[in-house]
């Protein structure tokens, strides 16, 4: 059923911990399930056809949600921090917390944002972190509005509808687990900003289209 925003907090006490939501964030629409729920994990998967070798992100409200789940963050990651989040930047990070296979596949990584749209930070503060991914059927492009022709949208009980998403385009993603800063996608911010916050100290390399592929393969989620 879709729902507007105005309705959120009526979803929020009718949401069950195995449930899915369709939410807004800043760049496209995603779904989200309990990071701790097995059962609403396996439902992304089987309302995108996503194949189940591919890990999810996780959306945290804040900056003590993300240390929950993978520690005290060092200086450079507060700097990324500092100046894109909330924004449309995703983190990939060594995990401290044990997470579910659904959300991993098997590694001790995770990639970590903090969306920068009220909708979705106003659930995150009061649900804790979901697990995501934009809510597409796997292949399709990602949304950017809520349409009835989208096969999600029929598939998930709950969908908050808050009209077109401000960035339209995914989240940069960032892997932050070497001592050089790797770009695995361009997005909603640039290397050039990233390269200005961090002044130069920490090398960004961006990854060949080859090299992308690699990482797919391994299950990085680069939705």
């Amino acid at each position: 059923m879709i729902f507007k925003k105005e309705q959120l907090s009526e979803i929020i006490g009718q949401l069950h911990e195995d449930d899915v939501i369709v939410f807004p964030t800043d760049t496209v629409y995603g779904i989200g399930a309990n990071i701790h729920s097995p059962i609403a994990l396996n439902k992304i998967f089987e309302v995108k056809n996503r194949p189940t070798d591919k890990s999810l992100i996780i959306l945290c409200a804040n900056v003590m949600q993300m240390e929950e789940i993978v520690g005290p963050l060092d200086q450079q990651v507060k700097v990324l921090v500092d100046n894109f989040l909330p924004g449309g930047l995703t983190l990939i990070l060594n995990t401290k917390l044990e997470l579910a296979d659904e959300i991993t596949r098997g590694k001790s990584t995770i990639g970590l944002r903090i969306p920068n749209h009220p909708v979705a930070l106003e659930l995150l503060e009061k649900v804790g972190p979901l697990a995501t991914t934009s809510a597409n059927i796997s292949g399709e492009p990602s949304p950017t509005m809520i349409e009835t022709s989208n096969p999600v949208i029929s598939r998930v009980k709950f969908v908050i509808d808050d009209g077109e998403t401000m960035e339209k385009v995914p989240s940069t993603i960032l892997d932050c687990t070497q001592s050089e800063i790797v770009i695995l996608r361009q997005g909603a911010i640039s290397e050039e900003e990233i390269k200005k916050v961090l002044k130069n100290k920490v090398r960004c390399i961006i990854l060949k289209k080859s090299s992308i592929l690699s990482y797919q393969r391994k299950g990085w989620c680069l939705r």
